[in-house]
């Protein structure tokens, strides 16, 4: 992303802040440094996703990794629950989840195309199907 990309997409989400919401946030995900949460509450978040994955802007960001907030971080997450294609969704995850570092955005992310999934080989799937808690995050590999 351009900087002036970068600094336009920091303006629309701090003009989503909910400074109580950002309190409480910090409460339940402590790893996470508080200067990186914004305090965006999750369903504004994913409204801004629905209408930020259809600009071009969009694909920029998913490549201009790591990202500096909590909420960025989310957003990325809500995108790749947008891809229709199974191989190309598993691509991002890959890029993606070694930058994931808290157990909410890990948890919150449920990429709409692995319930379609016909089959999988995977020895962790059950029935032959790939479940969407298949995916595993940086901050779970500690655990």
């Amino acid at each position: 992303m351009t900087e002036k990309q970068t600094l336009s997409l920091h303006k629309n989400l701090f003009s989503m802040r909910d400074e109580g919401y950002k309190a409480f946030q910090e409460k339940l995900i402590p790893s996470v440094d508080p200067e990186t949460v914004i305090g965006i509450r999750t369903p504004v978040l994913r409204r801004f996703a629905a209408e930020f994955a259809k600009t071009k802007t969009s694909a920029d960001f998913m490549e201009s990794l790591p990202h500096t907030y909590y909420e960025e971080n989310n957003l990325h997450a809500f995108l790749i629950e947008k891809i229709g294609d199974f191989d190309r969704t598993v691509e991002e995850l890959n890029r993606f989840l070694p930058y994931v570092d808290n157990w909410a955005t890990c948890d919150m992310m449920g990429p709409k195309v692995f319930p379609q999934t016909k089959k999988s080989s995977s020895p962790s799937s059950k029935n032959g199907y790939l479940p969407p808690t298949h995916m595993r995050c940086a901050s779970e590999s500690s655990h």
